[in-house]
């Protein structure tokens, strides 16, 4: 009877991220329509414009990209036919308790919430918005890596979500941008106590790294959506328990 009750009250979270490539290969409508049949407690959308999912109460972005000029070689209005361009996007069934600033707000995003699962930042980001093109995914990685470590001083628990363009998995280093941005990453898990829960995940450049004294809470770590099929990137999620 005590086992039955303690899995009655067994919490879990799921976490998601998805590069959606600015919803070109799918229209918006089809792409929400997609989302939506998935429950998540917390969806991270890169390279990302803003869809109306329904399933989350809350709803927050990074700093919009400058509409009609040139930024950082293109400029997204044309580029998105007037579409607004965001790329980061955070969904979530929880409030935001405290924003954390970060190097570049048109890139990252850094929120904090309350948990069943404890107290836990989420660090949205790319690395490598142009992919291996100088001096952006230099910037990108120092600004990641910059930020993180200013994030752990005051809050342990850190979670960096998003497009890394990197591929952890043996045998695959054709999905990274570099062996150097890789062996940047590895370290800063490293010294930040991380895990990458989604390291074993195959052709995958996409990733949630998570807390080391999550480690007992993961039970899965899978893909939703496949290359290809909504973009050109897998969509991959983590579930913990509580």
């Amino acid at each position: 009877m005590i086992l039955i009750i303690q899995f009655l009250f067994l919490t879990i979270m799921k976490i998601a991220t998805l590069n959606i490539d600015w919803a070109r290969k799918m229209n918006s409508l089809k792409i929400e329509e997609f989302i939506i049949q998935f429950d998540f407690d917390f969806l991270i959308l890169t390279e990302a414009v803003n869809l109306n999912l329904k399933n989350f109460k809350y709803k927050y972005f990074c700093g919009q990209i400058p509409e009609n000029v040139i930024y950082e070689n293109l400029n997204y209005t044309e580029y998105l036919k007037g579409e607004k361009a965001f790329r980061t996007i955070l969904y979530s069934k929880f409030p935001c308790t405290k924003k954390h600033p970060v190097t570049d707000d048109k890139t990252n995003l850094a929120l904090e919430f309350e948990t069943e699962l404890g107290n836990f930042v989420i660090y949205s980001t790319i690395i490598g918005t142009w992919f291996n093109r100088k001096p952006f995914v230099e910037k990108e990685l120092q600004n990641t890596i910059q930020d993180c470590k200013k994030i752990y001083s005051v809050n342990k628990n850190i979670i960096i979500v998003g497009d890394l363009n990197t591929s952890f998995k043996k045998g695959e280093e054709e999905f990274s941008i570099n062996i150097k941005t890789t062996e940047n990453l590895v370290n800063l898990f490293h010294d930040l106590e991380l895990m990458n829960a989604t390291k074993e995940i195959e052709e995958n450049i996409d990733h949630i790294i998570i807390p080391k004294s999550f480690a007992e809470n993961i039970i899965e770590a899978k893909t939703f959506v496949d290359k290809d099929l909504v973009s050109d990137h897998k969509g991959i999620y983590i579930t913990l328990k509580s």
